[in-house]
């Protein structure tokens, strides 16, 4: 039983094979490794996820179907639509010419002709007044239908222009959420690594515990119920190590698939927490002019408004229609933007938290600092065991862990506030 309380203690050494292992046989393939940046990983990010490509070919798509009905409206708009038929003659002159030998005919002969050319002429006039008439009845309808396959396409041509320019926010949209994306994910990979580095730098502490405790035990110091309380707590503790390892490995993975990096064997991120700045009270001023929902509601109003301008001669329901139309879109707008307003509010607060939040923090780590200097005097003078002096580095240790965390809290938001400024609020 003692072997194995031993045995359960020393495991807690494990924590830090799994990644000696991956960086040693990463070593071996220096040529597969890949030093990554934030502002890279952006780039990557932006040329490769699909999400932009899309964005990219509705674009391509709405441009070429406005660029072939405006072709579509510019041949209707020179087509002819009159159509003409040809008139029967009512001329005497051209029957009688048609008639040979006519000049040699007698008086009455011609006077009989006469008779059956007037009485074509009267045939033909009637005739070329149903053709005329039948001509107008058709170039009214030529020219009815002309008109409405123009009012058509010009129709569909202020709706292709509007979505010409949502689908070009939308892209732009786009960019800037997988820019925040990118950072976001940098930034909660760091962090994850941050805290494997911080459990590794613990796990020398309860090495050194567990090495105690079992002298404890061995001495009969410690009871079974105690060593067995604290074998639990070190598996424990190994669990939550290697979950944060797995989820890191993982999370890495994928990343690096997001990014087109999956040949590399291993993917290095920079130290962004380190180099993340202090929390300070954020006092930046965000302006909803640039928003790009805004700006997609003022299209959509714009949209409304030309087609009521376009309906003015229709009928009173289309005219109706239209008026209520340009009244919701304006006031959607009004409740996107109240909308948006009431997020910006809580930037401030968010901000303000946050550095309260960091001073805490380092108050407590002054007061750590200066009872740790004193503890290593008092350590020194044997007044205090090395067990209290380990104790505090250990607090230590864990409040710069929370720094860290509190930092990696801060440089989200900058990316959210940096989100806001380009036009997009969470």
């Amino acid at each position: 039983m003692l072997k194995k309380s031993a045995l359960l203690i020393l495991s807690f050494l494990l924590l830090l094979l799994p990644h000696s292992i991956t960086v040693y046989a990463d070593t071996q393939v220096s040529s597969a490794i890949k030093s990554l940046s934030m502002e890279e990983a952006i780039q990557l990010a932006l040329t490769n996820y699909v999400d932009i490509k899309l964005s990219q070919w509705n674009i391509a798509e709405t441009d070429s179907k406005f660029s072939y009905v405006s072709s579509e409206e510019k041949k209707l708009e020179q087509k002819n639509v009159v159509t003409t038929s040809g008139l029967l003659p009512v001329n005497p002159d051209i029957f009688i010419n048609s008639i040979p030998g006519y000049a040699d005919l007698s008086e009455e002969e011609q006077a009989g002709v006469n008779q059956s050319i007037l009485i074509q002429i009267m045939i033909n006039t009637s005739l070329n007044q149903w053709v005329s008439a039948q001509n107008e009845s058709q170039n009214s309808y030529n020219q009815e239908t002309k008109t409405a396959q123009l009012k058509e396409f010009r129709d569909q041509l202020r709706t292709l222009e509007t979505d010409k320019v949502i689908n070009q926010l939308r892209l732009q949209k786009t960019e800037a959420l997988i820019r925040y994306y990118a950072v976001q994910k940098y930034y909660q990979l760091s962090s994850l690594k941050k805290t494997i580095e911080y459990d590794k730098q613990e796990s020398q502490y309860w090495f050194q515990q567990s090495e105690d405790t079992l002298r404890s035990y061995e001495h009969g110091l410690l009871s079974k119920r105690s060593l067995d309380d604290f074998n639990r707590k070190n598996i424990v503790r190994k669990s939550i190590f290697e979950r944060n390892l797995r989820s890191y490995e993982a999370q890495l993975e994928q990343f690096k698939l997001e990014l087109g990096l999956s040949s590399y064997s291993e993917v290095l991120l920079d130290d962004v927490i380190s180099s993340t700045p202090e929390p300070v009270n954020c006092n930046t001023v965000i302006s909803l002019s640039s928003n790009y929902d805004l700006r997609e509601e003022d299209a959509r109003i714009t949209l409304a408004k030309d087609n009521l301008d376009a309906a003015k001669a229709s009928d009173a329901e289309l005219i109706t229609y239209y008026s209520v139309l340009w009244s919701s879109q304006i006031a959607h707008k009004n409740i996107v933007q109240q909308q948006l307003e009431e997020k910006l509010a809580s930037y401030k607060p968010e901000a303000n938290e946050i550095d309260f939040e960091y001073s805490e923090l380092k108050e407590q780590q002054l007061e750590l600092v200066r009872v740790s200097q004193d503890n290593d005097t008092l350590l020194n003078s044997g007044l205090i065991s090395a067990a209290q002096a380990d104790q505090d580095k250990l607090d230590l240790l864990n409040l710069n862990r929370q720094f860290d965390k509190q930092k990696v809290k801060y440089g989200l938001f900058q990316a959210k506030v940096t989100l806001a400024l380009s036009g997009v609020i969470l």
